[in-house]
């Protein structure tokens, strides 16, 4: 994959920003990305989830303690994670604790690329229960997502949300530029690519 994402304005405001989507939407490539030309630091909860947890639900709880504090802290930061779950109203109340504006992207992409970008995947991250087929994870994540987008992301008017469709197709330096643009030039108005045809 060719990732040039090229450079990003200097005079960045300091905010939250948080990228959701289901497994294989390109999330941590974004985040990794952002966080490298802004200077921000990123966390995601998989990251949390090999630092804190040993698959066990003590575990767990200690990765989502860990994840949560780094949304509260009122310090600018890339965060990563679904967007579903029973974890979203914590995360919300979290990021607004931190006192900083918040960008929400949903990087929707067809579950078709995101199965087959899943399917590569070799980082083991712990967890307390068992992942069940790519296929039939990537759906139920999707569908957690689009219940929490409307009744928790969106209900939030402090936060600055915007979904992103993209073709699986789309080059990465054109998805970057995108998420870049609505990121660091949308945020006076309406996401300037809030969705690809």
């Amino acid at each position: 994959m060719n990732r040039n994402p090229g450079t990003l304005p200097g005079n960045l405001r300091a905010k939250k920003i948080l990228l959701i989507g289901t497994l294989g939407a390109g999330k941590t490539t974004i985040a990794l990305d952002l966080a490298k030309r802004t200077g921000y630091s990123y966390i995601s909860i998989d990251e949390c989830r090999i630092q804190y947890s040993d698959s066990t639900i003590p575990g767990e709880e200690s990765a989502w303690w860990h994840f949560l504090a780094a949304c509260a802290e009122p310090a600018p930061g890339i965060l990563e994670f679904s967007g579903g779950g029973p974890h979203v109203h914590e995360v919300r109340e979290a990021l607004l604790d931190s006192g900083l504006p918040v960008s929400i992207i949903w990087l929707d992409l067809p579950h078709e690329t995101c199965i087959e970008r899943a399917s590569l995947r070799q980082k083991y991250v712990p967890a307390p229960f068992p992942w069940g087929p790519i296929d039939i994870s990537v759906q139920a994540i999707y569908s957690s997502i689009e219940r929490a987008w409307d009744t928790v992301w969106c209900a939030e008017p402090r936060f600055h949300t915007m979904r992103m469709r993209f073709q699986g197709s789309t080059p990465y330096p054109e998805l970057f530029a995108k998420v870049a643009a609505a990121l660091f030039t949308g945020m006076a108005g309406e996401n300037p690519y809030p969705e690809e045809p």
